[in-house]
């Protein structure tokens, strides 16, 4: 009898950094100066207060954490005559600073933080990875067959002229073309649209193979304009360095998905080349994405999230984007990016979430499929 379950392995690469975030801050007095700031050292807390302790120190350490100075852990832990040699037994880990700006005055950015196990070791969660592929599938069917969609498209451009609260605007739009797309399964006492009947449930992605903390890197985070102006914004992320192999496993369940390697590399070839003419072609001096590029993790930007391309191209695409920044994002804020110039600018968004590594302007969130095998 045929197996009917079918798992493959999967390893992608890094093109430019990559950002999972776990949702915490490091805040600037938690993390310390070291290399002469080529180099950014985490500290274990406990044992650094062991320490402070030892030396008769922990009151001082309790009234600097608690106090609202400006000055950071490094300065403070100079005047209390501990220094650099003493303190790399204490720390968890050291990232390299890359070609983040930190600044030499006393305001340090913050720093998000990668997400980690419970080793302490980098990894991208399945979910993160599985959320990627499902909006890569969604937009290559939407471009494969557009006639399959025509009433939801002609349903967003009836509403998207029409307000509506943030966390609803194009909402049931948006839900009845995943509902298409996804929701086939028919299974017995159930709604079509019920998540019984998602077919992605015979999708199933690993987390990725933990990887170390040396492939983590400081990006700051720069908005690269369209007209080719940038701004680097206070923000540092703990990234996964470009050229960093991740590795992971599909296992399809073939009785629900009827998706294979060669299916699934067909897609990303699909959505990429979407967007590349209708949006990152707009940006000059960007790399050009080969077919088997994709868009992974936090701070890739709204277009790699979105299907707003694959279903109405470039032209129209503009206009349905700016409506949704501008229903979906605070004025004062919609009014400060501008958004309201996307159409003049000829791309909306019209910045590109980018960074700099070893001197390069990067965006964020490239990578490329090595391979997808039938294990």
């Amino acid at each position: 009898m045929e197996q009917y379950l079918k798992s493959y392995h999967v390893i992608m690469q890094t093109v430019g950094p990559v950002f999972v975030g776990s949702g915490k801050e490091i805040m600037k007095k938690e993390y310390i100066f070291m290399d002469d700031r080529k180099t950014v050292g985490i500290p274990d807390v406990q044992r650094l207060y062991a320490v402070l302790m030892k030396n008769k120190k922990e009151k001082a350490f309790e009234e600097y954490l608690l106090g609202k100075g400006s000055m950071n852990l490094t300065e403070w832990l100079d005047r209390q005559r501990i220094k650099e040699r003493d303190l790399k037994p204490l720390l968890k880990y050291v990232l390299d600073c890359g070609d983040a700006v930190i600044d030499r005055g006393g305001n340090k950015l913050q720093i998000m933080e990668c997400v980690k196990d419970a080793y302490g070791n980098p990894y991208i969660p399945g979910s993160s990875l599985k959320g990627m592929f499902r909006t890569i599938l969604l937009g290559a069917d939407i471009i494969n067959a557009p006639e399959k969609y025509q009433r939801e498209k002609e349903n967003i451009r009836r509403e998207a002229v029409q307000k509506a609260g943030r966390n609803y605007y194009l909402k049931k739009d948006m839900d009845k073309i995943e509902y298409k797309m996804y929701r086939t399964l028919d299974r017995p006492k159930s709604k079509p649209e019920d998540a019984v009947n998602d077919l992605m449930q015979g999708f199933i992605v690993s987390d990725s193979e933990p990887l170390a903390t040396s492939d983590l890197v400081l990006c700051q985070k720069i908005d690269r304009h369209v007209d080719g102006t940038e701004r680097k914004l206070p923000l540092l992320r703990e990234c996964i360095k470009p050229d960093t192999e991740i590795r992971f496993t599909i296992t399809i369940d073939t009785n629900l998905c009827k998706l294979t390697g060669k299916l699934l590399m067909e897609a990303v070839k699909a959505f990429i080349s979407n967007y590349y003419s209708n949006f990152s072609k707009s940006f000059s001096g960007m790399d050009v994405p080969k077919a088997n590029y994709v868009l992974c993790g936090g701070g890739c930007g709204f277009v790699s999230k979105t299907i707003v391309y694959p279903m109405f191209e470039k032209t129209e695409g503009i206009e349905i984007a700016q409506r949704v920044f501008e229903h979906t994002i605070p004025e004062q804020i919609n009014r400060q990016h501008k958004h309201y110039k996307d159409k003049q600018y000829g791309v909306s968004p019209h910045t590109m979430k980018c960074t700099r590594y070893q001197g390069k302007l990067m965006q964020m969130g490239v990578c490329k499929i090595l391979k997808i095998k039938l294990r």
